[in-house]
């Protein structure tokens, strides 16, 4: 299931090849930005704290025995990093940071506009001081606008975004879905931010502000519930695992429903609604009047599904509905895709083996992204402070080549 990386795939090899970012990350939405450029080639230096950054205290551990450099978070957000320490707190610390952005094309940070503040780090400052710069900024609520200064949470980044309006039965409380996928989804956004901003740098030499919000990166993902509010002019309501937004006319379902072995999405064939009717042999899913009005009959057909559905297992009534052109799939858990029956991720070579920071050997999560002639870079994750006095010298080098328009 796993493969070994390609040893020609080195953080300089990529299409970013060249390209210098410094990132501050205190969640895992800088994290992962700096991730994806680092795939890409550039050269990604993580600034951390004294003692480390907060993803190396984020677990899973191995044998739930806490280390800083075998974090699950550190060792897949991290790699193809290089890390050093510094103390922003301090004047001497801002000062080194300062002199290495002066060496660098980029810088990803993350937190409360509040916190970049008390750092002297404000993007209007940054930008001013350092005018070839691009800033890609990651803040719950953004750094401008009448919520710049709230505090935001993975929770409340969910629940600000919608996203909290499919989770969960609309009869109890809402669930957050696992992880951090609030976080990582604006990370995607500032990633993408950040390569349009290194292009236009390129073009004129003028460095951009990247600012995302993770709350409107979260209202991205669900964007059928905006569009619906806008439109009808209707505030949608939770509705547990079936569209959120749509009124009784629209096609159903569209939603998680539990079989023999485990559960299913069941998504209606919108152009032939009635070959549901074939699927689980009821003909009452093919009359007019349930057709014309399918989410609001959506507790009749979810009644009228449940008989096959609970006699047969996954892997038998998706193979039957999508004989009738019906996309059903499989809900897998994570050790399902882990396992890789099929052999899928095997043949892409999506899991990778590396050194996990300590001691032994891990699967990682391979390239999200395959470009056709410049490889994805995946190095392991570094240890803490591992490049600190690489770093004082070239940034010093790099520093005097560009004031003396050497590079």
């Amino acid at each position: 299931m796993s493969s070994t990386p390609d040893p020609a795939a080195t953080p300089t090899s990529g299409p970013l090849r060249g390209i210098d970012v410094v990132e501050i990350a205190s969640t895992a939405s800088a994290a992962y930005c700096g991730r994806l450029l680092a795939g890409l080639g550039a050269r990604v230096l993580l600034l951390e704290p004294p003692g480390g950054g907060p993803l190396r205290r984020e677990g899973p551990f191995p044998a739930d025995a806490p280390h800083r450099e075998r974090a699950a978070s550190h060792l897949h957000l991290n790699r193809g990093k290089q890390s050093a320490a510094l103390n922003l707190a301090t004047r001497s610390g801002r000062r080194r940071l300062h002199s290495l952005l002066d060496a660098t094309d980029a810088l990803v940070i993350d937190g409360e506009p509040a916190q970049w503040q008390r750092l002297s780090l404000e993007p209007g400052n940054l930008q001013a001081t350092h005018p070839a710069l691009v800033v890609a900024t990651i803040s719950p609520f953004g750094s401008s606008g009448p919520h710049r200064d709230w505090s935001g949470t993975e929770l409340t980044s969910y629940a600000a975004g919608g996203y909290l309006r499919i989770t969960g039965s609309p009869h109890r409380e809402p669930v957050k879905a696992w992880g951090q996928q609030a976080q990582l989804q604006a990370g995607i956004h500032a990633a993408l931010g950040t390569l349009a901003a290194l292009s236009a740098a390129g073009r004129d030499g003028q460095g951009q502000h990247v600012d995302v919000a993770v709350a409107e990166a979260v209202s991205f993902l669900l964007g059928g519930t905006l569009q619906s509010a806008y439109f009808f002019d209707t505030e949608p309501a939770r509705n547990g695992a079936r569209l959120v937004g749509f009124g009784d006319g629209h096609t159903y379902p569209s939603t998680v429903r539990p079989c023999l072995d485990g559960f299913v999405h069941a998504h209606c064939n919108n152009r032939f609604p009635e070959s549901m009717a074939l699927l689980f042999d009821q003909p009452r899913l093919s009359e007019p009047e349930l057709l014309r009005s399918m989410m609001g009959n959506a507790d009749e057909i979810d009644a009228l599904m449940a008989p096959k559905l609970e006699a047969e297992t996954r892997a038998s009534i998706v193979r039957e509905a999508q004989d009738l052109r019906i996309p059903f799939t499989e809900v897998l858990a994570p050790s399902e895709v882990l396992a890789d029956d099929a052999g899928h991720h095997a043949a892409r070579g999506f899991f990778v083996e590396h050194p996990d920071g300590a001691d032994g050997r891990a699967l990682y999560p391979g390239a999200p992204i395959r470009l056709g002639e410049t490889p994805w870079s995946d190095q392991p994750a570094p240890r803490f402070n591992e490049h600190a006095t690489s770093l004082q010298s070239d940034a010093a080098t790099r520093a005097r080549w560009r004031r003396a328009g050497v590079a």
